[in-house]
């Protein structure tokens, strides 16, 4: 890693509960089956574990904030004694706090990384998990809301990097000693700082650059995902405008070619009949046919 690279602080972690330990979860809609199948490899540790978070990480209860100086970025002379991550050849590396020397380990696979409270994870092999951070297939906005707590950290031409806590419980109620150790480092997090290349800066979506309201658009073939856009801000603007003024009513159920995601939320939109429905709850509407085609006229455009 270079010695001059520009950074920000993770900020004020309020709300994270700790979920799930395990290996680093990897790539888009099968994640879910590897979490599920992660949950049954973890039920006899958990029957040790249950209520032994109250004290500590039970209190991470808000989005974190990221911090970057903008007009004048901070450069951190980064220096050989510090606690140091780095993320593969992501241009992503983590200075942790001092005090986390010899308490923690982590596990490396790639652009992945799962980042555990040691003391904890030498008793239990899928305990102790702190957070990691992941490289998904595909773009997932900055303001995405995954299913699990966590946060988007930049966003590639191919690929998004988030930040990913745990959210349920991670250490044994039985080891005061280890829970205390494991629930200071817990409460560390919102110290780490994320280092940034330059160049990773520059050539990805982050919170430097990001525009708040960026709509992003996947085109679907089977249900799988060939090519995401993110619009520009009128784009973006035309198309919140014609969604949010949509009336989702009762579930619906029927074949879609495009996901659209904004403002948090996603929408699965069948660019033939002009169906959509929210992908939370499952409410459908249909968009009239001027809605249709000033929607279908501005991905022609943004697709290319």
């Amino acid at each position: 890693m270079k010695s001059k690279q520009f950074s920000h602080r993770i900020g004020n972690i309020e709300d994270a509960l700790v979920e799930q330990a395990g290996n680093v979860p990897s790539y888009r809609r099968e994640r879910h089956n590897r979490n599920l199948r992660r949950v049954a490899s973890m039920a006899a540790i958990l029957l040790l574990m249950v209520g032994s978070f109250a004290a500590g990480a039970i209190a991470l209860t808000k989005e974190p904030e990221i911090v970057y100086v903008e007009s004048d970025p901070e450069i951190v002379y980064v220096e050989k004694e510090q606690e140091i991550i780095t993320v593969g050849d992501s241009g992503i590396s983590l200075i942790l706090p001092d005090e986390w020397a010899g308490k923690y380990g982590y596990e490396l696979n790639g652009n992945n990384v799962s980042v555990y409270h040691l003391a904890t994870h030498e008793a239990f092999e899928l305990g102790g998990v702190l957070f990691w951070i992941e490289c998904l297939e595909g773009q997932y906005p900055m303001d995405y809301v995954y299913p699990e707590p966590g946060f988007t950290i930049a966003i590639t031409e191919t690929s998004t990097y988030r930040f990913t806590y745990p959210s349920d419980i991670q250490v044994d109620v039985s080891e005061p000693e280890s829970q205390a150790e494991y629930d200071k480092l817990s409460a560390g997090i919102a110290t780490i700082e994320i280092v940034m290349t330059a160049e990773m800066l520059a050539n990805t979506t982050n919170a430097t650059n990001w525009v708040q309201g960026t709509v992003y658009v996947s085109f679907l073939e089977d249900s799988a995902v060939t090519k995401t856009v993110d619009c520009d801000a009128e784009q973006s603007r035309i198309i919140r405008k014609i969604i949010e003024s949509q009336e989702f009513g009762q579930p619906g159920s029927f074949p879609t070619d495009l996901l659209i995601m904004m403002s948090g939320d996603e929408y699965y939109l069948n660019s033939a009949t002009g169906d959509i429905m929210m992908a939370s709850g499952g409410y459908s509407a249909v968009l009239s046919t001027g809605d249709l085609d000033a929607i279908i006229r501005l991905l022609n455009s943004v697709k290319q």
